[in-house]
């Protein structure tokens, strides 16, 4: 059973015998609103230009982006995909999704920052839900999943990220936060905001 996660809260990444994982995905869904009043038996708005990325950092410096034109980074440590991202997902509504191999990321990489964001002035009017869950690959089990309300002016939402210690531990933290983004540098202003 996965953890139903709340904002703010945070998971270490391990297995049940207590070692680090090092397979994991990231999958990454959102659910279009329905339309007010009777335009609603017309089926769910549609989606904007949506799309989801994985950034990454070293020591608070930017490294890399993985998004679906640049969907693996040189060591292939972090690979982007469309739809589900493990065989335990059948019927689970991810959108995109994030496969990462942590052991594979440099030693000076430390954090890993999931986000949605629309660059064509599309704003989550038209979303109604979304969700990010992180399942470890090697045993195909999802273990933690986070739910809000995404609904709102806003044209990023930034979802969640993991985070190293100075040992080799990773910790999902679930964020939640909505921003304002017309470009991809203003969705990494936002981002450091919430570092």
């Amino acid at each position: 059973m996965p953890v139903l996660m709340a904002k703010g809260q945070r998971l270490p990444l391990n297995g049940p015998d207590g070692r680090p994982l090092n397979l994991i995905s990231m999958g990454i869904g959102w659910q279009p609103a329905l339309r007010p009043g009777l335009l609603g038996a017309l089926g769910p708005h549609r989606r904007g230009r949506l799309g989801s990325f994985a950034v990454l950092y070293g020591r608070g410096r930017f490294l890399d982006a993985l998004f679906s034109e640049n969907p693996t980074n040189p060591d292939e440590s972090i690979e982007h995909s469309t739809g589900l991202p493990s065989q335990d997902t059948a019927g689970e509504d991810d959108t995109e999704s994030f496969a990462a191999r942590l052991s594979r990321l440099p030693p000076h990489a430390d954090r890993v920052v999931f986000a949605v964001s629309s660059f064509d002035g599309s704003t989550f009017e038209t979303v109604h839900s979304a969700h990010c869950r992180l399942v470890d690959e090697s045993r195909g089990l999802e273990l933690a999943r986070y739910v809000f309300p995404a609904q709102g002016p806003h044209t990023a939402l930034i979802l969640a990220d993991l985070t190293r210690a100075a040992g080799a531990e990773w910790t999902m933290t679930a964020l939640g936060e909505p921003a304002a983004c017309a470009t991809f540098a203003d969705l990494l202003r936002a981002i450091e905001r919430h570092g």
